[in-house]
């Protein structure tokens, strides 16, 4: 998209076609954005896989394991930032919205049916994610027992919907940052000082 930078439309449009990009196209800075949500007084961030984005609905979908501690950490506060910087286009994009956890529900139904066998079987680890070990080794995949039904049970679907999208372009004649807020159907867009 040539010449996008100087307006507000073609700005969001940028900013949606990057992140639809980030769904299929591995090697996109946005395949694997970083969320940062609260721990308690903390903020924690890690980086997550996009797997889908409904730009109608400003949804992101990734995966996660119901077991993982922060399921219960969105539970109890579901704000986040969801933050991606593309090296080679300059932009970084910033969304703030919340997330509500699916699980065991026709949403992680439809999903689990569309999931990698190879991202399947890292939901049949026998343990909940950030659990202290001994033995690396005793976690490792062994294909001859996996149990995919326990797999589906330890999955569950995050939807992220943002209300905030922030997007900065960095170019040397003068970078451009603009803001985008919805509230209901209405959409507040303006221009920031980089």
């Amino acid at each position: 998209m040539k010449d996008f930078e100087n307006s507000l439309d073609t700005m969001l449009a940028k900013a949606f076609l990057t992140i639809s990009n980030g769904v299929d196209d591995a090697k996109s800075y946005f395949h694997t954005p970083t969320i940062c949500t609260f721990e308690g007084q903390d903020i924690s961030a890690r980086t997550v896989v996009l797997r889908d984005f409904n730009e109608q609905e400003r949804v992101l979908r990734f995966h996660t394991d119901q077991r993982s501690p922060k399921i219960s950490q969105i539970k109890e506060n579901n704000r986040a930032t969801v933050h991606a910087y593309d090296q080679e286009e300059k932009i970084q994009i910033r969304l703030k919205g919340s997330i509500e956890v699916h699980h065991q529900d026709s949403i992680t139904e439809k999903a689990w049916e569309n999931t990698r066998e190879m991202s399947k079987e890292c939901y049949s680890v026998k343990d909940s994610p950030s659990k202290k070990i001994d033995n690396p080794i005793e976690f490792d995949i062994d294909k001859n027992q996996i149990d995919r039904e326990m797999g589906y049970e330890n999955f569950a679907v995050n939807l992220f919907t943002f209300q905030c999208l922030d997007i900065l372009y960095l170019k040397r004649a003068g970078h451009r940052r603009a803001i985008f807020e919805w509230h209901n159907s209405d959409i507040k867009k303006s221009w920031l000082i980089p």
